[in-house]
């Protein structure tokens, strides 16, 4: 495909919920619907017109329908889950609906299988229109409906209730060079091996959970930093979790793998048990990641600051106030990646 333009729009940038009824959120306008979105992202192919050519969907829970009427009212080719709770797959229901009542077909999803079966206890009528194609842990898979482009994915633990949970990377190669975006989902632990954190060095960009600013395990969320890199003092949470939990890898992994035995997905993890066990760091924050990739940008998404208000007596910060914060903090430490807090719409070139 020639002269190829490549975008990721931000469909949605929220987490579970915005702004709590009865409340007000600095960073979110409950005045725009299109705020008030989860996270959910498209990976855009555009002509020199503007007309969009292929769409692949990351996530789809509540005000992704909202987004995608205002904004060309298309069907995307296919949808990606990061993760089966209901604020990521809220959506898929009327997309895959749409397209089964105009073109009599069944919908692609790729997703994990146990991401996918877990989706399923909540949307069983989707089991007969959806052509599920299975995503398996460090294994590169040809997208079918944009064939230029390759999709891996990487689990992460997410709370025990996010079955089959895991990082997207999406993967296109142009003029000799593989371009790579990869998208986190809701994130506490990322479970990587040594050559997955390898692979992922020089990411073109990459989105990603923002939930606090501050670690606070017990949300299942991972933070911007662990505030002893800012020479602050170390966190009470996060030592205490390293503590009861950490050292618990089994328990981490559990909710990756099925009961039934598969060689792909149990010998990825018997690989990254290994390393664990020989001493390999936990990756416990988006710093933590920048630091270990040196991807070039980083979009934060998904913000909340909750838990920092409630926890740590810090303030919960608009978008602007964010936007500073974090680039004074990535400046003090020297990290190479570019960190961006996109609004609904953004538009970011790619390829």
């Amino acid at each position: 495909m020639t002269n190829t333009l490549i975008y990721i729009r931000t469909n949605g940038r929220g987490n579970a919920w915005p702004v709590p009824l009865g409340r007000e959120h600095p960073f979110y306008n409950k005045s725009q619907f299109e705020d008030l979105a989860n996270a959910s992202f498209s990976i855009i192919n555009l002509d020199s017109d503007k007309n969009i050519h292929k769409e692949l969907l990351i996530d789809a829970g509540h005000g992704a329908i909202q987004y995608l009427i205002q904004s060309g009212n298309r069907i995307p080719d296919a949808i990606f889950l990061t993760h089966p709770h209901i604020d990521h797959t809220l959506s898929i229901d009327w997309i895959v609906q749409s397209y089964w009542r105009q073109y009599k077909k069944r919908y692609p999803i790729y997703a994990s299988p146990l991401c996918w079966e877990q989706t399923l206890v909540t949307f069983p009528q989707l089991d007969k229109l959806v052509n599920f194609k299975p995503l398996y842990p460090g294994k590169a898979r040809k997208i079918d409906e944009y064939p230029e482009m390759n999709v891996l994915f990487y689990p992460v633990f997410h709370g025990e209730s996010a079955l089959g949970a895991g990082m997207l990377l999406f993967e296109y190669e142009q003029t000799e060079k593989i371009r790579k975006a990869l998208f986190t989902g809701d994130i506490l632990i990322p479970l990587l091996r040594k050559r997955d954190l390898e692979y992922l060095q020089n990411c073109d960009v990459v989105y990603t959970d923002a939930n606090n600013r501050y670690p606070y395990p017990n949300s299942n969320h991972w933070s911007v930093i662990r505030p002893e890199l800012l020479d602050e003092k170390e966190s009470e949470f996060l030592n205490g979790w390293l503590k009861s939990k950490a050292n618990k890898i089994n328990w981490l992994i559990r909710p990756n793998v099925p009961l039934k035995y598969n060689k792909t997905i149990h010998g990825f993890f018997e690989e990254f048990l290994k390393e664990k066990y020989s001493g390999q760091e936990l990756v416990l924050s988006v710093f933590d990641l920048s630091e270990k990739i040196n991807a070039q940008n980083i979009h934060l998404v998904h913000y909340s600051g909750i838990e920092d208000n409630k926890h740590y007596g810090k303030r919960i910060l608009n978008t602007n106030e964010l936007q500073l914060w974090v680039n004074k903090a990535a400046l003090q430490l020297n990290l190479k990646s570019e960190f961006i807090v996109p609004k609904v719409g953004d538009m970011f070139q790619w390829v």
